[in-house]
């Protein structure tokens, strides 16, 4: 039997972890993880400033590169003159290391271009922030671009600047062509205040900058170029961007030297077209003078100059001048002629300067017989050139010197023009002379003379009815008798020979008789001849025999 009061053993009871804990805990540890995650891949905060802030929304435009995530707008402020607008973008940790001053940005959205229609995907998707990662210090404030760069700062290639006197239709993102083949672009232009000059920023891709040497002429191959020749109709353009955006194209001209590769940045010319881009190889020039005496309409400053056919330079000026001591009117023309066209042989060039020489060579051309004159360029828009050409029939001259240029003798134009003007003096004189047959015809006195032939050949045409009927009858009467005068002649040559030996006998009777008849033979047979004339010629008896008519 137990003992009541002795001591139990203890009994420990084990307090269960409740499960229902277990949820919370979880989502907290999985909250600090986000957390942490979230705040480990945070970026910095960058400002962007643009001139508008349409299409951006807080909160929902992303900002992207190469349609990667790498931030968010988390604000947007405007500027206290309201001319721009600030946003607050939180970038993340992949987008720091290229938060630089090289490093653009703009707002990728629906634009019409010379390139074509771009952002169309923003329709849908909405406006976002392009970013373009590039070389330069850390950075946290950035101008965003108005417009998406033509270029992407990761395409290899060159970029070269060009100097042009006027732009033309050349735009941002026109195309740089060689051979007509697209291998750049222009990335932008500006004027310069100083000149009026224009700067034209141009980069042409890998491998194609290896064509440009620091030979090359870059010259603008925008709109389309039409020439009437004399192969007829000839229509040239670079492409159908080159048309509506303009163009840039560039090549060693022919007879050109190429040089070595051009530098990064190589500064060039950009010419007005092609054939200006090949003069600019004849860098020395010589002035000339010679003076016109006729017309030069069609003639002005950037004519060209030819000799023998071939351009060997231009007009620089065309003006009028007036001598008031000779009375005389006359047409200076100042032209420049590009010695490096013409090719001396066997010549010494240390004999004496540049300019010299050519002078010389071109007072013995003067000596041979060069003279300049006005010649045609185009029929259909009437342009002039200056044509020098040998001629050998002209007087012996020598070349003007002494004044502001030398002078080159010039002769009177024999194109068209000079035709058309021979003409149009021949056809004044014709109308002078119709003019004075004109006066003539209408004068009174040749009317009334025309009235009296009239009423003479009226009375001409009553006479010659009344000869014709009279004639008639007459001619009737004439037949008959001419008829009886042969009958009669019949019968007395019978008697004659029934009797001619009784009359022989008696004293020469029969020979007398003989003889009248054949006096009346004749009679009766130019009676016969009259009759036959009369009836073919009934007007003789009015005019009498023609002095042609037989005998």
């Amino acid at each position: 039997m137990s003992d009541e009061n002795s001591p139990r053993p203890a009994i420990h009871e084990r307090h269960r972890f409740p499960v229902v804990w277990l949820v919370p805990i979880i989502a907290i540890i999985a909250a600090g993880w986000l957390g942490y995650r979230t705040l480990s891949e945070r970026g910095p905060e960058v400002a962007i400033t643009l001139q508008s802030a349409e299409g951006v929304e807080v909160g929902k435009t992303k900002v992207k590169h190469r349609d990667i995530e790498l931030g968010v707008v988390e604000a947007l402020r405007p500027s206290a003159d309201l001319a721009s607008v600030t946003i607050q973008v939180r970038m993340n940790r992949y987008a720091e290391a290229h938060l630089t001053t090289g490093t653009r940005f703009w707002v990728v959205r629906p634009r019409l271009s010379a390139e074509g229609i771009s952002g169309l995907g923003t329709l849908i998707s909405g406006s976002f922030i392009e970013m373009e990662p590039g070389p330069g210090d850390a950075t946290r404030s950035f101008v965003a671009l108005e417009d998406p760069p033509v270029v992407s700062a990761d395409v290899p290639g060159t970029n070269y600047v060009l100097h042009a006197g006027r732009l033309g239709s050349v735009s941002q993102g026109a195309p740089v062509s060689f051979h007509g083949i697209k291998v750049g672009q222009v990335l932008g232009y500006k004027l310069s205040d100083d000149d009026g000059s224009a700067t034209v920023q141009v980069f042409v891709r890998a491998p194609h900058d290896k064509l440009v040497h620091e030979g090359t002429r870059f010259w603008n191959a925008s709109g389309v170029s039409i020439e009437v020749g004399s192969e007829g109709l000839r229509v040239q353009a670079e492409s159908v961007q080159a048309i509506l955006a303009g163009g840039v194209a560039f090549d060693v001209p022919l007879g050109g030297e190429p040089g070595p590769l051009a530098k990064s940045s190589a500064v060039f010319m950009l010419y007005g077209d092609e054939d200006k881009a090949r003069d600019a190889l004849f860098t020395r020039k010589i002035p000339f003078l010679l003076h016109l005496t006729s017309s030069a309409q069609g003639l002005a400053a950037g004519a060209a100059v030819r000799m023998r056919g071939i351009r060997v330079g231009e007009v620089t000026d065309v003006h009028m001048e007036y001598d008031a001591t000779t009375d005389q009117m006359t047409v200076p023309v100042t032209l420049e002629i590009e010695p490096q066209r013409v090719k001396i042989l066997h010549s010494d060039p240390s004999e004496a300067g540049f300019e010299e020489r050519s002078y010389t060579t071109f007072k013995r051309f003067v000596a041979r017989g060069l003279r300049a004159r006005l010649a045609s360029s185009n029929l259909l828009t009437g342009q002039k050139i200056i044509s020098l050409d040998f001629l050998p029939d002209v007087p012996k001259a020598e070349m003007i010197e002494g004044g502001v240029y030398p002078e080159i003798p010039t002769v009177e134009a024999d194109d068209l023009d000079s035709i058309l003007q021979s003409t149009k003096g021949l056809l004044t004189g014709l109308q002078g002379t119709v003019a004075s047959l004109n006066q003539i015809i209408t004068s009174p006195e040749v009317k009334q003379s025309l009235r009296s032939l009239d009423r003479s050949l009226g009375n001409l045409d009553r006479l010659t009815h009344d000869a014709r009927t009279q004639v008639g009858p007459l001619l009737t009467g004439l037949r008959a008798l001419s008829r009886s005068a042969d009958k009669t002649l019949k019968q007395a040559t019978t008697t004659l020979a029934v009797t001619g030996d009784a009359f022989a006998g008696e004293g020469g009777a029969g020979g007398d008789l003989a003889g009248t008849l054949t006096e009346l033979k004749q009679a009766a047979r130019s009676l016969h001849l009259l009759t036959d004339y009369l009836e073919s010629h009934p007007e003789s008896l009015i005019q009498g025999k023609s002095a042609g008519a037989s005998r």
